[in-house]
């Protein structure tokens, strides 16, 4: 892969998930989804994983996904299973039937994904494409002759 198709995947990821974090990201019944943005979950929504609150758990995709991007041009395996593994946390997120809201004492029923879900979503998606195509060239690289 070309450098210049390197980066792309790369900065494509960073460029999404960092949209992400301005846009509204879940909506729960009886509030409302300006609580919820992507910066605001990504600040606070690590309190979760602390109670073993098990919705909060894809949350660890952030670092997992953070960790993806540091390796993604020299560890190129190690990446790809990192963002496999992030966007898995993510996914899970869909199958969450409540979340802990306000100072953390009260749970309420997610009922909306907004975009700043399906963007962050996606960031991850790109790195398995990117980490994919760059495996792929690189096992298939011919090796020189000694």
């Amino acid at each position: 892969m070309k450098n210049k198709s390197k980066k792309l995947f790369l900065f494509l990821s960073i460029g999404l998930y960092l949209i992400s974090l301005t846009q509204k990201s879940y909506c729960t019944i009886g509030g409302t989804c300006e609580y919820f943005s992507g910066l605001l979950n990504l600040v606070f929504g690590w309190f979760g994983v602390f109670k073993l609150h098990f919705p909060a758990f894809s949350w660890l995709a952030n670092p997992i996904l953070f960790i993806s991007w540091v390796l993604y041009k020299k560890k190129t395996k190690i990446s790809l299973v990192l963002s496999g593994i992030s966007l898995i946390l993510m996914v899970s997120f869909l199958f969450v039937d409540q979340i802990i809201v306000n100072d953390g004492s009260t749970t309420s029923i997610v009922n909306f994904y907004g975009m700043g879900y399906w963007l962050w979503l996606f960031s991850s998606f790109i790195m398995i494409i990117g980490n994919y195509i760059n495996w792929r060239k690189n096992k298939y690289k011919p090796q020189p002759r000694i």
